[in-house]
């Protein structure tokens, strides 16, 4: 392998631009989440289904069995981003100063679209919608 090859150097930016036009926008928005980012969301989605409170240290709990090393200050930086993108909300929880989160419905839709695709792959009976 020549030295100059940086294709293993690639940013995830870099190739996340370079996807076809035809990508689903669900698709498109999947991908250029991290895959801690993706967890960030599936992990809000599982305390909100199970009744527990979305504050980052639970999501933090809720990521411990990935990544035993997780705290809040990794987590923060995610929600934010999942924010700025309409995949979750943030509101006033407890005391008034910590922010709980919660799914919005754009955020719902693009893990239904990846449980779809990924049942699909599976031969699971589930069609996706989109």
């Amino acid at each position: 392998m020549s030295d100059n090859d940086s294709r293993d150097h690639e940013r995830p930016a870099r190739a996340v631009a370079s996807l076809p036009d035809d990508t689903p926008d669900g698709r498109r928005a999947w991908v250029e989440l991290s895959g801690f980012q993706r967890d960030c969301l599936e992990a809000v989605a599982r305390r909100a289904r199970d009744g527990y409170p979305c504050y980052a240290s639970g999501i933090a709990r809720t990521l411990e069995r990935r990544y035993p090393t997780v705290s809040r200050a990794r987590v923060k930086p995610s929600l934010r981003i999942l924010a700025d993108r309409d995949f979750i909300t943030s509101r006033d929880g407890f005391a008034g100063h910590v922010p709980a989160y919660r799914l919005t419905d754009t955020g719902r839709a693009l893990l239904i679209q990846r449980a779809e695709r990924l049942a699909v792959l599976c031969d699971l009976e589930r069609e996706p919608t989109a």
